[in-house]
């Protein structure tokens, strides 16, 4: 190519490369200002979104770590109150443990410690209402499940965590599948009265007590003695109504156990004497024999709850599934033919988002109950029947002074209560414990690595690595300074015409 003067191709080439030089040096500088290898979505538009999500979910995990250590400090809150409510309890159960020893007693001793009493019950239904975290009330009902509609045969729910999905309330169907029975053991007298000295056994799960049976004594004689003693060993009998499957029913005593479910026995052994004849109840579970003895079990309630795994006591029922924790109490003497038993909860508890997802397996609802005097304890039951029935139970309000089981009135129900309240706070507080260390505790070690991985896996595609930079930056130094260098030379070619001038 000649030389020219218009046109400089070698010059016009130099600037482009500087350009390209230049641009390549703009981009390190501003890559090692900020630390980036992305500051826009021109450096890598697939890894710009890529980024953006990560980034997203760290932050939404970090928050998600904060969500369960605020729940882990609200479940310690209530956790401290209980334990408070719990030391007043065993208070309360010290003082109606005196008032039983009227021997020992004095009015005056009963009358202080009912003072005590008093106070106690006080300051729980205080610590009831005063226990929060922020404004959030913790233990006075209001964080609590709230219970719009239930069976009449359902006495008692005590619920722990329920997955509303979305829904402004929910409706549990129990089926009822068998029925709670007692254990029962029954005999009567060969001749209905006996003609020589007997003596039996009878033994329960508080204990074994020989009833001894004198000529002359009916079977009603024999019901006398053994409710006299049912304190030692958890049973009461009556006299069959004929449903004992024997000749003469109506003279069968049929000895059973004050409690329903399987882990309650009953056993009749025959010491001395041939006039006692033991038969079975036609609608219980078919007794053993053991070197003499029967043995009788009760039956525990058979239930189904769709979807959930149940296990039974007597009449109670524990749930254990994804969208229902609860404990329920059915009714003494509920059958196949009361089922179904409905109860309808609102949607209500408090609700703790656990992870990043608006899932409810990324959440929990629990409940916390009301602990006032007026909620714990037990609703009152019926034990024995007929003759031998007897009321147990109630709530820790009735224990003051002048109420029905105050200690003056009747302290032996009063450590029934007493015992229903503390196994109702103990219950609770495992509850909580578990959940503050199983699954808080274990939600924020979990999200700590899922926010460390995706910190790593985000750093590696949007942070800068500074050693390959550094070399990318000199390189373009030096290809600057180079193309400014070549450029003032292909500058210069032009003037050389000149001198052919």
């Amino acid at each position: 190519m000649g030389l020219v003067i218009n046109t400089n191709i070698n010059a016009l080439d130099a600037l482009r490369n500087l350009g390209l030089a230049d641009n390549a040096q703009s981009k390190s500088i501003q890559r090692l200002s900020t630390g980036l290898r992305i500051n826009s979505a021109a450096d890598d538009p697939s890894g710009l979104v890529i980024s953006e999500v990560l980034r997203g979910q760290i932050a939404s995990l970090n928050q998600a770590v904060l969500n369960s250590q605020s729940a882990s400090n609200l479940v310690g809150t209530a956790d401290a109150a209980l334990a408070e409510v719990s030391n007043l309890l065993t208070g309360i159960r010290s003082s109606a443990m005196l008032a039983l020893n009227t021997g020992g007693a004095s009015p005056d001793q009963i009358a202080a410690e009912q003072d005590a009493v008093d106070s106690a019950i006080a300051s729980i239904n205080r610590i009831a209402a005063t226990t929060r975290f922020g404004s959030t009330n913790l233990l006075n009902g209001s964080s609590g499940f709230n219970v719009t509609s239930k069976s009449t045969e359902i006495t008692d729910l005590r619920f722990r965590s329920i997955a509303f999905d979305g829904q402004d309330s929910i409706t549990t169907q129990i089926d009822i599948m068998k029925k709670a029975e007692r254990a029962r053991i029954g005999f009567q007298l060969a001749s209905g009265v006996a003609t020589g000295d007997q003596v039996i056994r009878v033994s329960g799960n508080l204990g074994t007590q020989e009833i001894f049976i004198n000529s002359g004594m009916n079977t009603q004689d024999i019901v006398g003695m053994i409710n006299a003693v049912r304190g030692n060993t958890g049973l009461f009998a009556v006299l069959s109504t004929g449903t004992m499957g024997v000749p003469n029913a109506s003279d069968v005593v049929a000895i059973q156990t004050e409690e329903y479910g399987s882990v309650q026995k009953v056993s009749l052994e025959v010491i001395s004497g041939d006039d006692v004849k033991a038969a079975l109840d036609a609608g219980a579970p078919a007794a053993v024999s053991a070197g003499g003895k029967l043995i009788a079990s009760g039956v525990d309630i058979g239930v189904n709850i769709a979807g959930a795994y149940v296990s039974t006591n007597g009449n109670n029922i524990t749930v254990n599934s994804p969208f229902l924790n609860a404990d329920i109490k059915i009714a003494d003497g509920t059958d196949v033919a009361d089922s179904p038993l409905l109860f309808t909860v609102a949607k209500s508890g408090l609700d703790f988002q656990l992870n990043i997802m608006p899932l409810e397996t990324d959440k929990m609802t629990v409940g916390l109950p009301n602990i006032s005097a007026n909620y714990l304890g037990a609703p009152v039951r019926t034990l024995g029947s007929g003759s031998a029935e007897r009321d147990v139970g109630g709530f820790l309000n009735s224990l003051i002074s002048g109420g029905p089981n105050d200690l003056a009135a009747n302290p032996q129900n009063a450590v029934y209560i007493v015992d229903a309240a503390v196994d109702e706070v103990n219950s609770l507080r495992g509850y909580l414990g578990a959940f503050a260390s199983q699954t808080l505790d274990s939600n924020i070690n979990s999200l700590g690595v899922a926010v460390e991985n995706l910190t790593a896996s985000e750093s590696q595609i949007r942070d800068l690595d500074f050693a390959a930079e550094v070399a990318n930056y000199t390189r373009a130094q030096v290809l600057f300074l180079a193309g400014i260098s070549v450029l003032a030379s292909a500058n210069q070619i032009p003037q050389s015409v000149l001198k052919l001038l």
